[in-house]
């Protein structure tokens, strides 16, 4: 299992309507894809409009691979992509024991 970090930067002012969509759209998208296992989003406490999602794949190339190479993360992109900065920063981490 790994897990996919990302931060965004909402545009001001979209904030609430953008965690509504996530939670709709995640649900419609990400949630559909093979190898998904979950989600969360969180809300930073320091910076507004700062949000950090993390989800945990099967494998690095579910998520490379199988959604970020498929129509559901185009669809994505098509409902989610106004709320975004263009500052966004991802990264995957493997759980150490």
């Amino acid at each position: 299992m790994i897990t996919e970090v990302a931060f965004f930067y909402i545009n001001e002012g979209m904030e609430a309507r953008f965690e509504k969509d996530f939670a709709v759209v995640a649900e419609e998208t990400i949630a559909l894809s093979k190898g998904y296992i979950a989600h969360t989003l969180h809300k930073c406490i320091e910076t507004e409009g700062k949000y950090m999602v993390q989800v945990e794949w099967e494998t690095l190339e579910d998520h490379m691979e199988g959604f970020v190479g498929s129509d559901l993360f185009k669809e994505w992109v098509k409902k989610m992509d106004h709320y975004f900065k263009p500052n966004i920063y991802m990264e995957h981490f493997q759980l150490i024991k």
